[in-house]
């Protein structure tokens, strides 16, 4: 159990984006739901590049749970910055959008 926990961290990475934009809808359509995912796993990459990344400047790590919980910090900081993007951009139309 101990030689997969890395992995199981990384599902649960990519598991929880997925569901916080599912929880972010307004709508459960399928279109969403769909839209939803890939959204969640777009993050991932962008949490595997973040990773890569630290790796890359760093080295080597020792143990496997490092890379992991790099994933998961880099996973975090683009379903951030993407979320902090759709409010302002929501925040945006509604500001310019004309009275009926």
């Amino acid at each position: 159990m101990t030689e997969s926990i890395a992995s199981w961290i990384t599902l649960a990475a990519v598991l929880s984006s997925i569901g916080w934009y599912i929880y972010r809808q307004t709508e459960y359509t399928i279109n969403n739901i769909a839209t939803s995912v890939m959204s969640g796993i777009l993050c991932l990459f962008g949490g595997l590049l973040f990773s890569g990344a630290i790796m890359k400047v760093v080295g080597k790590f020792d143990n496997a749970l490092i890379p992991a919980l790099l994933v998961c910090t880099g996973t975090a900081l683009c379903v951030l910055a993407h979320t902090i993007y759709q409010n302002k951009k929501s925040a945006s139309n509604r500001d310019t959008a004309e009275p009926l």
